[in-house]
């Protein structure tokens, strides 16, 4: 059991050590940047591409209506019966409205995303907090310190090991971790 809490231990560091990197370096700030606008550009580019040409006649089973057509429309789950050339267009234009309106919703969410993403995720904010005392190893005061969780899944149960992993610059090494 013991070198199982070392292993976890052990995880639980370089869990932390790696997202360390990840903020200092840029690399989680230009992910999270990049996925939101790719995410965001694939909505907006959905939201513009949605429905035909607005001057196209409607169709029914699958033929061209004309001005004086009516298309019947059988349905057990509701919105069936008879509706005129202007109807048929209407009932297009209302549901490409929606969709249009869902995409362009969405791609303003991906955009008001990237202003938290951008600013919470600055490699110029240091990780963690600051841990009381000097460092054991290098006696700086350079110890920052976080809550990490690591899980193990084995079959369909899934471990979770809780702890606040404790480290120093990268020059020194330091490292622990205790429990919460």
């Amino acid at each position: 059991m013991a070198a199982q809490d070392k292993n976890e231990t052990q995880a639980m560091v370089e869990k932390a050590k790696g997202e360390r990197e990840r903020l200092e370096t840029g690399r989680s700030r230009v992910s999270a940047l990049v996925t939101l606008a790719v995410v965001g550009g694939i909505a907006l580019l959905l939201a513009l591409a949605v429905g035909g040409d607005s001057n196209e006649a409607p169709s029914c089973d699958d033929r061209t209506m004309t001005r004086d057509d009516v298309c019947v429309i059988y349905s057990s789950g509701g919105g069936g019966g008879s509706y005129s050339y202007q109807e048929m267009i209407d009932r297009r234009e209302s549901g490409d409205t929606v969709k249009r309106g869902i995409g362009f919703g969405f791609a303003g969410l991906c955009a008001v995303l990237m202003i938290p993403a951008a600013m919470r995720l600055d490699p110029s904010t240091p990780w963690g907090t600051k841990a009381a005392g000097p460092c054991p190893r290098c006696g700086g005061t350079n110890l920052r310190e976080k809550k990490t969780t690591h899980s193990v899944s084995q079959g369909r149960t899934t471990y979770q090991y809780t702890g606040v992993v404790t480290l120093c610059t990268p020059a020194c090494g330091f490292s622990s971790c205790r429990r919460p």
